[in-house]
C-alpha cells in the first residue's frame, strides 16, 4: 500500500479531517470511509501508464496544495441571485449548504430533500443497501476520494407513484478569497417506482482566477418505471481542476435522459457509468462540450447492457478553439444475456482553433449474437462553402463562424426538453460565443 504523505500531500488538513468524520459517522459509514480511503491509497493519483488516463495528465495535481473548505460564505452574491430560477433551488457554497440562498418552494408531496447528515441519520437502510451494489475494491480512485472524505451533500428521495411538476436545482459554487480549495460535493438520488423528476446539477465559478479542485460524485437509482431527466452542467475557474463522476442504476423499464454540459475549468474530467440492470430500461446520454485556450476537457461514459430489449442512445458533441483540447471515450458492453440490445454512440467534433487536439475513442464490447449496436466519430471544420455563403451576403467572417457555430450546438441543446435547462446552458454558453468574436 502506498503511504498517505505520496498521494495525499496535496490536502494540507488531510488527517485531521478524516479523523472528525471518523468520530462523527456511523459505523457502517465510517468503514465505508476507510474501504474507500483504502482504495485511493493503493491506486493513487492516475498517470497516463493507466490506459484510462491515457490522454489526461492529472499529475499536476502533485503540485498543489489545498485545503478543505470550512466556510460556505460567496463572494459573488449578486452573480449568483441572477443566475438562479424561479425553480427548487438547492445552494452549496465551497462544498457546504447554505440555507439562506437555497429555495426550496412550496413542499411537494412525495418529494424528500434532506442534507447528507440528515439522510444518514433518517434513511440510513436505503441508502447502505444501494451503495452495496457497488464493489467498492474496484471502485475508480476519484470516487474513493470523495467518499473517504465528502462533509456535505444533498439526497433527494422521490416517492413511487409521484411526478414532481417543478425543476430540482442543485447548486455548487466556489467562491474564495482565502487560497486553494478542495471540495467534495455529494449528491444522491433516488426515484421510486413508476416516479418522474427532472433536476439538473451546475458547477460554477465566477472568479476565473481562483484555483481549486472539485471532486464531486452523483448516485442515482432509479426503481421499476421511473423516470428521470437529469443535466449537469460546469463552468467553473479557469485555473480550477474538476474531476467527477455520475453512477446510474436502472432497474426494469425505468428510463433516464441525461445530459451533460462542460465548458469551464482548465482541466475537467467527467466519468458517467450507467448499469441497465432490468429488462425494458433506456438510456439517453447527450452531451456538449466547448473549450478555448489550454482547456483540456475529457468525458468518458460507460453503458452496461445486464439485461435483454433494452435501449441507449448516446449523442457527444464538442467545440475546440485556441489550444484546446478534449477527449471522448464511449464504452458500450452488452452481456451475454442481454439479446435484442439497440445501442447508438455518436461523438461530433468542431475545430475551430489550429492547434485543437481531440481524442476520441468509442468502443464496443458485445458478447450476445442478437443485437443491434452501432458507433461513430467525426471531426471536422466549418464548411467553407458555407461560410462564403453568408459573406456574400454581407456577414464578416467572425459573425458567420459564430452563427454556424451556433448551429451546431443548437442542435444537441434543443434535446433538452425543460426549457428552464435550456436558459441556464445557454446563459452558460454565452462566454463561449464571446470568445469567437
Amino acid at each position: 500500500m502506498i503511504a498517505p504523505k505520496e498521494t495525499i500531500h496535496f490536502i494540507k488538513d488531510f488527517d485531521s479531517t478524516q479523523n472528525r468524520l471518523q468520530s462523527e459517522d456511523p459505523s457502517w459509514i465510517k468503514n465505508l470511509r476507510k474501504a474507500s480511503l483504502n482504495r485511493f491509497l493503493e491506486c493513487g493519483i492516475p498517470t497516463s501508464k493507466d490506459e484510462e488516463w491515457k490522454y489526461t495528465n492529472v499529475s499536476a495535481l502533485n503540485d498543489l496544495t489545498l485545503a478543505i473548505a470550512h466556510s460556505g460564505s460567496i463572494l459573488e452574491n449578486n452573480q449568483l441571485q441572477k443566475f438562479l430560477g424561479p425553480e427548487i433551488n438547492l445552494v452549496f457554497v465551497n462544498g457546504k449548504f447554505v440555507k439562506e440562498l437555497s429555495y426550496a418552494g412550496i413542499p411537494a408531496k412525495g418529494l424528500t430533500i434532506r442534507s447528507w447528515q440528515q439522510a444518514i441519520e433518517n434513511d440510513e437502510k436505503i441508502i447502505e443497501q444501494l451503495l452495496k451494489k457497488y464493489d467498492l475494491q474496484a471502485q475508480k480512485p476519484f470516487v474513493a476520494l470523495n467518499q473517504s472524505l465528502a462533509q456535505e451533500g444533498i439526497f433527494v428521495d422521490v416517492a413511487a407513484n409521484t411526478a414532481i411538476p417543478s425543476l430540482i436545482h442543485v447548486v455548487h459554487i466556489t467562491s474564495s478569497h482565502a487560497g486553494a480549495l478542495f471540495t467534495t460535493p455529494r449528491c444522491f438520488i433516488h426515484l421510486g417506482k413508476s416516479s418522474e423528476a427532472s433536476i439538473v446539477e451546475t458547477h460554477i465559478c465566477f472568479n476565473k482566477d481562483l484555483s481549486y479542485f472539485s471532486n464531486p460524485l452523483t448516485d442515482v437509482y432509479l426503481d421499476e418505471n421511473a423516470i428521470l431527466h437529469y443535466s449537469k452542467a460546469q463552468s467553473e475557474s479557469l485555473k480550477a481542476y474538476h474531476i467527477g463522476t455520475t453512477r446510474v442504476w436502472q432497474e426494469r423499464n425505468s428510463s433516464y435522459y441525461g445530459f451533460s454540459l462542460s465548458v469551464g475549468a482548465a482541466l475537467t474530467r467527467h466519468d458517467l457509468d450507467i448499469i441497465l440492470n432490468g429488462e425494458g430500461c433506456h438510456s439517453t446520454l447527450n452531451g456538449l462540450y466547448a473549450v478555448d485556450k489550454a482547456q483540456h476537457v475529457d468525458n468518458h461514459t460507460s453503458v452496461d447492457h445486464r439485461f435483454p430489449n433494452c435501449t441507449s442512445n448516446q449523442l457527444y458533441k464538442g467545440i475546440l478553439n485556441g489550444d484546446a483540447r478534449a477527449v471522448f471515450n464511449g464504452k458500450i458492453f452488452v452481456r451475454p444475456i442481454a439479446q435484442l440490445t439497440n445501442s447508438y454512440q455518436l461523438n461530433k467534433n468542431l475545430v475551430l482553433g489550429h492547434n485543437c487536439r481531440i481524442d476520441t475513442k468509442p468502443q464496443l464490447e458485445i458478447f450476445a449474437d442478437d443485437v443491434k449496436c452501432t458507433h461513430g466519430a467525426t471531426i471536422g471544420q466549418l464548411n467553407e462553402d458555407e461560410l462564403f455563403y453568408l459573406q456574400t451576403r454581407a456577414i464578416p467572417k467572425k459573425r458567420a463562424v459564430i452563427m454556424l457555430s451556433h448551429g451546431f450546438v443548437d442542435d444537441i441543446i434543443n434535446k433538452v426538453q425543460n426549457p428552464a435547462v435550456q436558459n441556464i446552458f445557454n446563459s452558460l454558453l454565452v462566454p463561449v460565443f464571446q470568445a469567437l468574436e
